[in-house]
């Protein structure tokens, strides 16, 4: 069973230096019989292993996998494996040397012998660790504005996916995938990995260093992704005709959204260009994602998107098809999370189908008077009472499920059909016959005069900067066009957030300034700060 990585450093120091040649180093840890206990013998050789000098520097990725021998069930061995590696990683949640770990758990399914005699199944009650050590050939240097890049990027999800089955996967963010069957040439029927990360908040968008312009020219985004698929040997491309079916959350719809796809320029800034490819209006639900049992009562419209997550496609969990591994409580916590913003809802606000006046105060007053009333939720009453005879309720809330049942049984109709709409489910939706980086985009809305931004930041390998839009979400990058970093045909006197990077002798800073677009834009202080500050800081960008 494939774990998700653990997070256990986010000081990557190997990304500071050039990475020429690799060191592979190994050590394993053996176990009683029946046993996740890690004995005194082997826990001392595990930490001495840990704390070694030799591996205190340059640490790139860690692999560890647990093992069992062929005594008990497969069902017993796989669990006994996966707590075999949690009690190995306990280990170094108390060091600074790990950058990150990957893990497996493999139960019986990988013997080192035919596991035939009582020596041959202690060599096979192990869990494997492997260190990979990267050996710079320059140990000194200042450092990039890329290494700080590297140090505040995501990492990305893996899906392992067979090729030949449809395959529906669903991203931590809300993103869902829709991968054919044969979308990829795979020799032997072996197992692709499906790599994404998902960029819906401003923050994770700077962090990733990532903007919104297509040749110089102003987007809008509701958000991007990346999205690779490989097998353990090469990258694959989607095979030629195939496409896969993409799915973005989004609390607006507008019309004008189109696909583009990115590619970074000699200055390492993201450019975005379209295909012309519109959201498509509807799509064909893959066959065998039907909703024969569904489990939840009284979903209302505000979780139309958890019927999607838990219906359509059968509850996010490991009955989805063609998906190895997946969460079911993930899966169910986000329900129950959707659940309880709808009581939330509930409690505050009515639905927006029931009529609500949007008056001025005065206007407000007449109609109290009118209604003879002497608060909005009256009014409210009032104006809906015919509605609410009609459906025999008594309150507002009463009227507001009713009304959320009939619009939930029509979306329940449409989907029957087979076809799922952008409306029904609050996505755009997307076919594409590439991957990579992928926006969903439509070209900005701010209009007025324009004005060349210059700063007073050097345009050097230490530095960048990013405009950040308040009123549209668009992310404008910095250029060096003038040797300062500057904004060529920028909007004229806009609301903005200003994110300036820097990185130097291993130090991080940052200068974050609310303020509007001007000809001349003076950065008044770079505070130095761990990265682990700066992406705090940033998240006021998501507000």
């Amino acid at each position: 069973m494939k774990i998700k990585h653990l997070l256990i450093s986010l000081h990557l120091i190997f990304f500071n230096y050039g990475l020429h040649c690799q060191k592979i180093v190994r050590h394993i840890v053996y176990f009683q019989v029946d046993s996740y206990t890690i004995s005194a013998d082997e826990k001392l050789r595990l930490l001495n292993f840990i704390t070694e000098e030799s591996l205190k520097d340059y640490i790139g990725r860690v692999y560890i996998k647990g093992h069992t021998d062929s005594d008990a069930s497969d069902s017993y061995n796989q669990t006994l494996s996966e707590k075999r590696v949690a009690a190995v990683i306990k280990q170094f949640e108390n060091t600074n040397l790990i950058t990150y770990i990957e893990t497996d758990a493999l139960g019986e399914s990988s013997p080192l012998n035919k596991n035939l005699t009582s020596e041959e199944k202690k060599l096979n009650r192990r869990v494997e660790i492997t260190v990979e050590q990267w050996i710079p050939d320059i140990v000194e240097t200042n450092g990039t504005i890329k290494d700080l890049y590297k140090m505040l990027e995501q990492e990305k999800q893996r899906n392992c996916i067979d090729p030949n089955r449809d395959t529906v996967i669903r991203l931590e963010q809300g993103t869902i995938i829709y991968i054919p069957a044969g979308a990829f040439k795979s020799d032997n029927n072996e197992c692709i990995e499906i790599r994404a990360k998902e960029f819906y908040k401003t923050s994770d968008i700077i962090m990733e260093n990532l903007s919104t312009t297509s040749n110089g020219r102003l987007l809008e985004t509701a958000g991007m992704i990346y999205l690779e698929a490989a097998t353990k040997e090469r990258i694959l491309d989607l095979q030629p005709g195939k496409e896969v079916t993409i799915l973005m959350p989004t609390d607006e719809l507008r019309d004008d959204m189109q696909l583009f796809y990115g590619n970074r320029d000699h200055d390492d800034v993201m450019n975005w260009l379209s295909d012309n490819a519109p959201a498509l209006e509807k799509i064909n639900l893959p066959p065998g994602v039907g909703c024969e049992n569904y489990p939840f009562d009284n979903i209302a419209d505000d979780c139309v998107r958890c019927k999607l997550f838990f219906c359509r496609f059968k509850r996010i969990g490991s009955r989805i098809a063609g998906t190895f591994s997946s969460d079911k409580r993930t899966a169910n916590r986000e329900f129950r999370q959707c659940q309880r913003r709808l009581r939330k809802n509930r409690r505050q606000n009515v639905v927006e189908a029931i009529e609500q006046p949007n008056l001025n105060c005065q206007e407000l007053d007449s109609l109290f008077e009118k209604y003879g009333v002497t608060s909005k939720r009256e009014l409210i009453e009032k104006m809906n009472e015919g509605i609410m005879k009609q459906y025999g309720v008594k309150t507002l809330e009463q009227l507001a499920d009713t009304l959320r049942k009939i619009k939930m049984n029509e979306v329940e109709q449409r989907l029957s059909s087979g076809y799922v709409s952008q409306q029904d489910l609050r996505f755009y939706m997307f076919n594409s016959n590439r991957l990579g980086w992928i926006n969903c985009d439509a070209f900005g809305r701010i209009e007025g005069p324009k004005v060349n931004m210059i700063t007073n930041v050097p345009f050097t390998p230490q530095y960048d900067c990013k405009a950040v839009f308040k009123d549209v979400k668009g992310i404008m990058p910095g250029y060096g066009n003038t040797g300062m970093f500057s904004y060529n045909d920028i909007p004229k006197n806009k609301s903005i957030w200003h994110v300036a990077l820097k990185f130097e002798n291993d130090q991080a800073y940052l200068s974050l300034i609310e303020d509007k677009t001007k000809e001349n834009f003076v950065i008044p202080v770079f505070a130095p700060m761990k990265v682990s500050e700066i992406k705090e800081q940033l998240k006021v960008l998501d507000r």
